[in-house]
């Protein structure tokens, strides 16, 4: 008798309840990974930008060392993400090795020596604004020592300023 109450258990297949189960649990799993994908993605998009500005900052500190403490006005950025340091009056040029990756253009990178604190009505969260004789407070660029220098940038979710000093 257990011999064919095992064969006919054999034969039945999973009930309605167990498949929905298995639904439910995958579901729940998919839902939980979708949700936390665009979270992953926002702060490695963060993380490059810092990791961006904190190379930016490291050539423009190389620059002054090898230009007898005078800052750059002009930067570069080739294809390749190399970084290239000036004055448009040809006093000097450094070349840093280290690149950026995601603002990959120098349409994304400007050299001001204007301090604004003033919030644009949409953050550019692909800009970075550096900033010379300026120091950082409170994550906000302000006049400082006319040998410093300081860079503002735009981060997620909320479009949060951001200010990194030299």
């Amino acid at each position: 008798m257990l011999s064919t109450i095992r064969k006919r258990k054999e034969q039945e297949g999973f009930t309605i309840i167990e498949v929905l189960i298995v639904l439910a649990i995958a579901g729940l799993i998919l839902l939980i990974v979708f949700l936390a994908v665009p979270a992953l993605q926002r702060n490695a998009r963060n993380q490059q930008r810092k990791s961006d500005v904190a190379n930016l900052l490291a050539g423009m500190n190389e620059y002054v060392n090898d230009n007898q403490g005078t800052l750059p006005d002009t930067i570069a950025i080739a294809a390749d993400g190399t970084t290239t340091f000036s004055q448009a009056s040809g006093a000097g040029s450094n070349v840093q090795g280290a690149k950026v990756g995601f603002y990959k253009t120098t349409a994304n990178v400007t050299i001001t020596a204007t301090v604004s604190n003033t919030t644009p009505a949409t953050a550019p969260t692909d800009k970075v604004v550096i900033i010379t004789g300026a120091t950082c407070t409170a994550n906000q660029a302000v006049a400082g020592s006319s040998r410093a220098f300081a860079a503002t940038y735009w981060i997620e979710p909320g479009n949060v300023e951001q200010c990194q000093g030299s």
